[in-house]
Formats: C-alpha cells, structure tokens, sequence
C-alpha cells in the first residue's frame, strides 16, 4: 500500500471518528430542584430532610443557595437549620460524583403552634454547569399537610447503581425514603400474628429443613435443596413469598408458640446462589417478640438476635449480614407505595425478578386501582368517580402494569404506559389519582429514576 492511499485512509479515519462525534446527542440541561415541593411536620417528627437533587452528577461540587422566609417563626427560637442560615439564606454543596444534599430543618421542643406557621424556601442560585429546574420552591408547614399533589421523581438510582435503593413514597406528605435495598434480610410482623418475610428486593429465597436443632444443620443439609427460582417449575413457589402480600403465603411459616415446632430454614440471596453462602435461620418467639438464631450454612458459631415488636411499623427489619436490627420502611401511616426490584409473577405463577415493581402499603390501610383511558382520562377522574372504582387490597394491584418493556424482534421500545392511570386511597381516605410520565430513555426518563405526577381528588374525613 502505498503513501497517498494510507494517507486517504486515515483522513478518512479521522473524518468517520469526528462525524460519530458529532452524531452524539448533546447531555439535557443537568438542573437542581427540590425533591418535593411541600412538607410538613407531623404529630411524631421533630426534624424533617429537605432534599436537592440534580439530574446528574458533576464532576466539581455544586453550590446552591437557599432563601426561608418563615412565617410566624424565628429562628434560633423556633426553629434551627443544617447548614445554618445567614441572613435568611442557606448556602449547600451537592459532592462531585454525587446527585443530591440535605438541609435538616429541626423544631424546637415545646414550642406553641397554632398550625398555620410555615417556611417558604427558594433555590435563588445554581453554579455553573448546573442550573435551576421546575421544582424551585418548597412550603415547608409546622403541622401535617395533606398535599394535592405534585411531579415527583422517584430517586432509586445511586451514582451509577440504577436499582440501589427501594423508594417509599407518601402521597399526602409528598415524601419520599430511599433505603438500601440490601440493607436487610428477614422483616418481623408487628400485627398480632408472629410472621417473617424475606426481602423481595434482594432476591430472597428460603426452604425449611427437616430439623429443629440449628446446631444440627450443616451443608449436607443443602443436597436436594433448591433456591434458585425456575419460572417454569410451580414448586418453586413456595420458596418466595407471595408477591400480593398475604403472610398467610409466606415462604417461612407462621412462628409456632411451641419452639420445637419450629424449623430450621436455609436462606439464600442475590449473589449468593451457592450453598457455602447460604444462612441456616431458626426463630422462635421471644415474648411478645422474636428470636433469631443464625449462621453461615457451613459455621458452627451460632448467633443470636432479639427482635422485638413495634406497633407504629408493619415490621422490624434485620440484617443477619450486619449482625442488626436497621430501619427500612417509614412508620405505617407515612407511606402508601414503594417501588424498587423485587420478586413478582413470571405470568406462570411462578417467581422472578423485576425491576420498577410499585407495591401498595396494605397493612397500611392502603388500596388501590387501575383505570384504564377507554373508561375515563386521567384528566377527566374526578370525585364522582371515585364510586365506581373496584378497589383491591393486593400489592401488586400497580406492579409493572404500568410500564412495558421493549418487545424483541419489534420496533416497540420501552416507556411507560399511556392508556392507564392509578388511584390509590390511602389510609386517612384521603383519594388520589396518579399517572407515570417516564421510566427509561426510550420514553424521556431514566432507569432508577421514573417519574409521576399525583393529584388528591377526595380529602379524608
């Protein structure tokens, strides 16, 4: 080959690569906003987070300035900040690499309301490359608020994790709570009954033994023993719990007052398939709570955990990783719908796992239902509506209906689901109607990060 025509061939190298480039669609605007734009205290909070978040994370710390005007409050007297104020403003940093801060507004103890105090709060400045966005102002009342609704981005993506957290939303509050979602592995039943569920969103499954002495329990125990889920296999049903949310389908059976009634279970979860990772789990009661025996299938060091009831949470939570009791769910009046990855209906009534599954708080007092646009628009539910809705106490009464993933072989790509909407009743009857606007690129959102708007239709009485 020649001079001139390896010449020609890497300019036209160079002009391909630079047109590729070019090709490139540019990044959306990275902008700054509030998570929500109301909040409120209610009669358990003395602190509440006001969150800032950005599309994306910059490489450089964001700065961000934040005006109060508060409203029948001093502060210093009624109310303190973190980062402090100065001259009615809050100055806030957003890390390189990551995508949101947090200003804690704390109430003073003892203070006298008369429930019409109030901050308002304005994001008045964004450093460069970032700028503001849609959700630049926050009401911030002293006494609980029951929202009309809201846009709302549900903030499940961590850096460049896209399932990293389980998100709680609740509708009246506008509140949501971001928790690890493999933070914990077994939850304990605050009701009545003496119930223990395995964590949907770590992939959680679990199989009793035919013994009752955890001591007895080695990895022999493991032969003919699977846990790994098979759609096309029925029986591996019951090594998941029920993905509507009856504890009476639970993959651990009901806790027996007997303690030599109670079996040994092998557990596994995400990432740990093989049998020298599982954990071998007997509980029993403990009072009027639980007792948690555990180790590591192949480990002769038995541990011991204590889980006691708490009557404000549907359940207590442990992690047999970190040896500890954690906090996951908000208390059961402060949440109506979760969304994260978790165990679901193959549509062969068997489990697997998905992505963007919204399950409704049920013990919560919460249902819920799906209408669809032949029968009434979003736009148009309103409270003569509500009369006609057949409302469902399941979980998944939202599941992944509301999204469609991309169909192979077909130009039908992913996005949310335009011909239906959700009504949701929370547990103060309070009525709301909400559509889901993105989930992934394909429908402008983005995967870990969906977007809905809500709206209230009926108060509570």
């Amino acid at each position: 080959m020649n001079k001139l025509v390896k010449y020609l061939l890497v300019i036209a190298f160079l002009l391909s690569f630079n047109a590729c480039k070019d090709d490139e669609p540019p990044l959306p605007d990275n902008v700054a906003g509030f998570e929500s734009t109301e909040l409120g205290f209610d009669n358990t909070k003395t602190e509440v987070e006001v969150k800032i978040t950005l599309s994306r994370a910059e490489t450089a710390a964001t700065a961000i300035k934040v005006d109060l005007t508060p409203t029948k409050l001093v502060y210093g007297t009624d109310f303190t900040t973190d980062p402090v104020t100065t001259a009615n403003s809050i100055n806030v940093s957003i890390p390189a690499g990551q995508t949101s801060a947090t200003i804690k507004v704390k109430k003073t103890a003892g203070i006298t309301l008369n429930g019409d105090e109030n901050i308002a709060m304005k994001i008045s400045s964004v450093a460069t490359p970032a700028l503001t966005g849609t959700n630049t102002n926050l009401k911030l009342s002293f006494s609980a608020i029951t929202s009309t609704g809201s846009n709302v981005t549900l903030n499940g993506k961590v850096g460049d994790v896209t399932y990293a957290n389980s998100v709680y939303f609740d509708l009246s509050g506008s509140n949501q709570t971001g928790v690890d979602r493999k933070s914990w592995n077994l939850g304990f039943y605050s009701g009545a009954d003496f119930r223990v569920i395995l964590n949907p969103a770590y992939q959680s499954t679990a199989k009793a033994t035919t013994k009752t002495d955890i001591n007895a329990v080695t990895l022999a125990d493991s032969v003919g023993i699977a846990l790994n889920h098979n759609v096309e296999d029925p029986t591996t049903v019951s090594v998941a719990d029920d993905w509507t949310g009856d504890l009476t389908k639970t993959a651990i059976a009901e806790i027996s007052a007997t303690e030599a009634e109670n079996k040994v279970y092998v557990y596994s979860f995400e990432g740990n398939k093989s049998a020298d990772k599982w954990f071998k789990v007997k509980i029993t009661r403990n009072g009027t709570g639980y007792k948690v025996q555990y180790a590591r299938l192949g480990s002769t060091t038995i541990k011991t955990l204590d889980v006691a009831k708490n009557a404000d949470f549907n359940f207590v939570f442990a992690s047999l990783e970190t040896d500890k009791v954690v906090s996951v769910e908000p208390r059961t009046k402060s949440w109506d719908f979760s969304w994260s990855y978790s165990t679901y209906n193959s549509g062969l009534n068997t489990p697997y796992w998905v992505q963007d599954y919204v399950a409704i708080n049920k013990l919560g007092g919460v249902s819920g239902a799906q209408i669809m646009n032949t029968t009434v628009t979003y736009a148009d539910f309103k409270e003569a509506n509500i009369a006609a809705v057949t409302w469902s106490t399941a979980n998944d009464v939202i599941g992944t209906k509301w999204r469609g993933a991309a169909v192979p072989g077909t130009t039908t790509p992913a996005g949310v689901r335009t011909d239906r909407f959700y009504v949701i009743k929370d547990g103060a009857g309070n009525v709301y109607k909400i559509q889901f606007l993105s989930y992934t690129n394909t429908d402008g959102g983005e995967r870990g990060k969906p977007t809905l708007k809500y709206e209230l239709v009926k108060k509570g009485a």
